[in-house]
């Protein structure tokens, strides 16, 4: 297993740091990148879910962070790379991480699901837990193509079709629907989804996005999600 950049560990430290509340009562509590990174996009999604995207000086070319927020706060941070490869991720209420297990037997790959319509994958990661306890997670899976393009705020996605399986130890789990992936941003956003889990029961969410800010657009880096939020999700 490969190390990762210095700024993996950088970036997870600075965690505490990055939402800012202003002292001003009138002004919007707002998310702010470690030093040495820079923001680029914020995703306002269903679900009660805003996200920020930023790269860092350092890190791989075409590598990138993903900050997920809900009404608690950041509960999610993950760092992919131009391939949107899950290379690292923690949960940061759990205190646990991911990390992947390199080389690959069949690494996710963006450019050939826009080259030939789909994309097979096989993978493992290990979870650490927060008191260091270690397990692999092997995932299996797919995304496609549907052919369908949807303009959201301005810009337009193509819709994809995916399914994928791991294990936790208990028997496997599939999570399966529809998300969003944009060629200029060479990312995948949520969708509608289902997770059925080892005994059955089925779990739905919907973590579509709606509405997009880029620097200097209103909302950017905003630290407060507007959908669905207080909303009892199915």
């Amino acid at each position: 297993m490969k190390f990762l950049t210095k700024s993996v560990m950088a970036v997870a430290a600075a965690m505490p740091l990055m939402t800012l509340t202003s002292t001003d009562a009138s002004a919007q509590a707002l998310i702010t990148p470690p030093d040495g990174c820079t923001a680029y996009l914020t995703t306002q999604s269903r679900g009660c879910i805003v996200s920020h995207n930023w790269i860092c000086e350092g890190d791989a070319p075409g590598t990138h962070w993903r900050l997920s927020v809900d009404e608690d706060g950041p509960f999610y941070l993950s760092f992919t790379d131009s391939e949107f490869r899950w290379l690292q991720s923690y949960e940061l209420r759990s205190g646990a991480q991911n990390t992947i297990i390199e080389p690959e037997e069949d690494p996710a790959s963006i450019t050939e699901l826009f080259e030939t319509g789909s994309d097979s994958m096989v993978f493992s990661t290990i979870h650490e837990g927060p008191t260091g306890g270690r397990i692999q997670r092997d995932y299996t899976g797919f995304d496609m193509l549907t052919g369908e393009t949807v303009e959201i705020d301005g810009r337009t996605l193509n819709r994809t079709q995916f399914s994928y399986e791991y294990d936790l130890g208990n028997g496997p789990r599939r999570v399966e629907g529809n998300q969003y992936v944009s060629r200029d941003w060479r990312m995948f956003f949520g969708g509608v989804e289902t997770t059925v889990l080892p005994d059955g029961e089925i779990v739905e969410s919907d973590n579509s996005p709606m509405e997009f800010a880029e620097p200097g657009e209103r909302g950017f880096l905003s630290a407060t999600p507007l959908y669905d939020c207080g909303d009892t999700m199915s």
